[in-house]
């Protein structure tokens, strides 16, 4: 016979989960905030938009774009 304690187990396990995926993740998240307001990581640079010499501006971005 069942005597309600299966409910309660499972969803304790499902908790648990949850928490041992959230945690590492909030962790990094919280880590990489910190190195960016210290400075140590900065966003790349965007690439150049060349044109292949070409001064068309609304041909439609040239080579940093994957056109030609």
């Amino acid at each position: 016979m069942q005597d309600g304690t299966e409910g309660p187990i499972f969803l304790i396990e499902a908790l648990l989960f949850a928490l041992r995926c959230l945690v590492p993740l909030l962790l990094m998240l919280g880590v990489s905030v910190l190195l960016k307001r210290l400075g140590l990581i900065t966003p790349p640079p965007p690439p150049p938009d060349r044109n292949n010499g070409k001064n068309d501006q609304h041909k439609g971005g040239g080579v940093a774009h994957g056109k030609a």
